[in-house]
């Protein structure tokens, strides 16, 4: 990862709570209502967060509950993100295609551009696949059949010469291309 990982939430109320103040562990505890055991699992990062702890802490130290809980699911998140690669699930859908269709090979995309293509789906309300789709079939200048209906592509505009106006590793100009409608 480039970006630092956040900080579990525990480590942040150890500095921010129980070290500024000069708590002892079994002080902090006995303010919250819980053992000395299980706060001190979580300051040490050994727990996670509950609902519950978080408002302990809000009521004992004034630390938002809200607050808190995000900072736990950015630490799950983070903490899940780094095992990303061994977690093999196709996207839902894609058995069916592959029993209808001819073989396919995976497209990877680059995070970036996923993350362009995401924000471009949400704002024409659509998905990302069909508007990665929409663009690839416009680029691979795929023939519609006439009785496709109105929802279908129309074929990619070419040079004279019949290429394609845009080559489908250059990602600007496949977007530029894409919002031209």
């Amino acid at each position: 990862m480039n970006k630092r990982s956040p900080l579990h939430p525990g480590e942040f109320i150890r500095l921010e709570v129980v070290e500024s103040r000069d708590l002892t562990v079994v002080e902090a505890a006995a303010a919250l209502g819980v053992s000395r055991p299980a706060l001190s699992a979580f300051l040490n990062g050994r727990s996670d967060l509950s609902g519950t702890m978080a408002l302990r802490i809000e009521k004992a130290f004034g630390v938002n509950v809200e607050q808190l809980m995000r900072m736990q699911a950015d630490y799950d998140s983070a903490r899940i993100r780094r095992r990303e690669d061994e977690i093999n699930v196709e996207p839902y859908g894609v058995q069916a295609v592959r029993e209808k269709s001819t073989p396919y090979e995976t497209l990877h995309v680059d995070n970036t551009v996923m993350r362009r293509l995401r924000e471009e789906a949400e704002r024409r309300q659509t998905t990302a696949s069909e508007l990665l789709e929409a663009g690839l079939r416009r680029v691979l200048a795929e023939r519609v059949p006439a009785d496709a209906g109105s929802d279908a592509l129309k074929p990619l505009p070419t040079w004279r010469g019949g290429e394609p106006r845009v080559d489908i590793a250059d990602r600007d100009a496949l977007y530029r291309l894409m919002e031209e409608e």
